[in-house]
């Protein structure tokens, strides 16, 4: 198949690496997810709840500020899951 080149819908900081990028094979540099349409909804979806959830928290307290989300890709299971997370 071949690679496709479109312009994305924004870049984003990522907090850390679990396990550290340095662990992990040093090839390819770029690991690519490909989703079809009715799971990229169902990741819309859950990202946006828990978004929600983590609004929720008072950003003025340190408590606040270092709440975040964590996108956990399941490599032997094909599935992406969405967590609050503390960053």
């Amino acid at each position: 198949m071949p690679t496709q080149t479109k312009e994305g819908f924004g870049g984003y900081a990522i907090a850390r690496y679990n396990p550290d990028k340095e662990k992990l094979s040093q090839s390819p540099k770029i690991f690519n997810v490909v989703v079809s349409f009715e799971e990229a909804l169902k990741l819309n979806l859950a990202l946006d709840e828990c978004l929600r959830q983590v609004n929720k928290y008072d950003r003025r307290t340190s408590g606040g500020k270092k709440k975040g989300i964590s996108l956990l890709i399941h490599l032997e299971k094909d599935r992406i899951r969405i967590v609050e997370h503390l960053t």
